[in-house]
């Protein structure tokens, strides 16, 4: 990736000189320096405590249970979730972590999860490459992956073991190969070929969607820019056809497999649920706005950010024609796959995480401005509103903290008058799990560094020492996301399943005989994962037949309650077996009860 193949495309779409001498760059460092400091600063982010505490996310649910049964079941062509074929979702999350639960032999969480920390790093790594060919000067690189390794949405992400971070980091470096194909002249088809490999496992990760809301942005970009150079178009052909030939084997196989019993194949499944869930005119009011709270710490450049590329430059030196046109198509990618992001009636943060690298690009090219500014050029108002308000910002939440620790711990006999009242006494006590991770002592040593950091960070950046004031900003945050992930996977209130000690305690009553769940009876998820074993799920009429011809027990666990109550009668009563209650559990919706019918007489 060295900065002499950058080529600086006219403005106007010209295709690439091929001739053009390398540009200067401001600042030098080896690649391999700069990926150290982007893993030493992200790992510590990712690893801390990651397989503590108990699964309790609903969307990691989801992979969790698939995993087990591949890993313990050999459901390997088809992910299965209490048996069942699970198309709904590509397989890749699947594969990677329970290949690696093979390896270890074992499929406990810090297993399951590290494939997501690695390809959360990937993701950082590749953001460092995309800024790495956009601009002349590398910092904008590192700064861009240091920035999106801290940020609070994309470090939960990456710490769990679920779909999104999968589809992320393949898309991002599907982008990076795009991107250097289009203005690399050398080699372009390299770039393509590896471009279109990343891009098919995105695919295999999170389906076709995801990749679209940075694919499509990015399109536009390419069609102002590089609508004549015809280098470009061939190799997005290139990727395309790469990519579906990475993707495409295993949906012919589900296809054949799955045809006649599914009615279509795993692609027509999700093109039906993506039809669902835009068939709902979707409430766009907060979506663009939540983006600026999801990069958190990083809130105050971001909002710079998005204005950037209409204000006059006045660095020196002033920013390439090349860094020009980037600068624009991060904006793009954005602010346009947001929009796309508002089409689905469902609003949730993880569906926008392929758009944060672009986010932490914008970030960085705020400061690489601010590195460059003009020395006798005085700041304009609304630079010292942002300076200022990055400082205050790590000064105020240390502060909070400081005021917070009493009042958690005076929380613990709150008076009958705060009852039905949300005050700041009652939000403290929503803290208290974090206070006993970290102990008062350790969350004010945090604070009173984080509010020393805040002080040096508004002196670096008021007496220009821009540079330094980026890596006390990142140190800050560093900080304090690790006391925030501490807390939250250290503190039993956020992290104790309700659902495994009941589990548990039911598995221990049948003594290792299998349970079966009625069809259309939705287990919760916790249940399905805690109980160790596949909770296979049969329709009456297979119940029905097992209880016909096994000599055994019978366990089925479903709802007390019509219709699954009456079916469960029914089958005891058809096979003339007595029926009775054994164990109850609370699955977090329902009274799940375990029926057991005796062997015949």
């Amino acid at each position: 990736m060295s900065n002499t193949d950058i080529s600086q495309n006219h403005s106007s779409g010209n295709a690439a000189v091929n001739n053009l001498p390398a540009p200067v760059t401001d600042w030098n460092i080896p690649h391999w320096g700069a990926l150290a400091i982007i893993t030493a600063f992200a790992l510590p982010l990712f690893l801390e405590l990651l397989g503590h505490g108990q699964a309790t996310a609903m969307m990691e649910l989801f992979n969790l249970v698939p995993i087990r049964e591949a890993y313990r079941d050999g459901h390997w062509l088809i992910p299965t979730l209490g048996g069942m074929p699970r198309l709904e979702k590509p397989p890749l999350p699947v594969w990677l972590p329970a290949a690696l639960a093979m390896l270890f032999h074992s499929d406990n969480l810090w297993v399951v999860r590290l494939p997501s920390v690695i390809l959360g790093l990937a993701t950082c790594w590749a953001t460092y490459g995309i800024g790495c060919i956009c601009s002349r000067d590398r910092r904008l690189g590192l700064f861009a992956a240091i920035a999106l390794a801290s940020m609070v949405v994309f470090i939960r992400q990456a710490r769990m073991a679920s779909y999104d971070i999968y589809g992320t980091a393949f898309t991002t470096l599907g982008f990076l190969g795009l991107l250097a194909a289009a203005e690399y002249p050398k080699r372009w088809w390299i770039w393509s070929g590896l471009g279109g490999v990343a891009l098919g496992l995105a695919v295999l990760s999170k389906g076709p969607v995801p990749p679209m809301y940075v694919l499509l942005p990015f399109g536009f970009w390419l069609l102002w820019e590089h609508r004549k150079n015809s280098r470009c178009w061939f190799g997005i052909l290139l990727a395309l056809i790469v990519s579906i030939a990475v993707f495409s084997p295993w949906l012919i196989a589900v296809a054949i497999r799955y045809h006649s019993q599914y009615g279509g194949s795993a692609w027509h499944i999700w093109t039906r649920q993506f039809r669902r869930y835009v068939s709902v005119l979707p409430d766009t009011r907060w979506y663009y706005l939540a983006m600026i709270a999801w990069v958190f710490p990083w809130t105050p450049p971001l909002i710079a950010g998005l204005a950037l590329p209409f204000l006059p430059a006045q660095s020196d030196p002033a920013p390439s024609a090349q860094e020009r046109r980037t600068r624009w198509m991060f904006w793009i990618v954005l602010v346009v796959g947001l929009v796309l992001l508002t089409i689905p009636a469902q609003k949730k943060q993880r569906y926008a995480l392929q758009n944060f690298p672009f986010a932490a690009l914008l970030i960085a090219a705020v400061w690489q401005e601010f590195i460059r500014l003009k020395k006798n050029l005085a700041l304009e108002p609304p630079a010292k509103f942002l300076l200022a308000a990055q400082s205050i910002m790590y000064v105020g939440a240390g502060s909070l903290i400081l005021i917070l620790i009493p009042m958690v711990m005076m929380a613990h006999h709150p008076s009958p008058n705060f009852v039905g009242h949300w005050t700041l006494m009652q939000a403290a006590s929503l803290l208290k799990p974090g206070l006993a991770a970290l102990t008062p002592v350790g969350w004010g040593l945090v604070a009173i560094i984080v509010i020393a950091l805040g002080v040096i960070l508004w002196r670096w950046e008021f007496s220009r020492q821009f540079d330094r004031a980026f890596w006390v900003y990142a140190a800050a945050g560093w900080l304090f996301m690790l006391a925030m992930n501490w807390a939250y996977m250290d503190g039993n209130g956020y992290q104790v399943s309700r659902y495994r000690a009941q589990t548990r305690q039911m598995m221990s009553v049948v003594r290792g005989h299998r349970i079966y769940t009625l069809m259309g009876d939705r287990m919760w998820l916790g249940v399905l994962y805690y109980a160790d074993q596949i909770l296979p799920m049969k329709t009456p009429d297979q119940l029905l037949s097992i209880a016909a011809h096994s000599p055994y027990r019978i366990y089925i666990l479903t709802r007390d309650q019509d219709p699954f109550r009456q079916q469960v009668n029914n089958i005891a009563r058809q096979t003339h077996r007595k029926i009775r209650i054994i164990d109850r559990i609370n699955d977090g919706h329902f009274i799940q009860t375990l029926f057991e019918l005796m062997p015949r007489s």
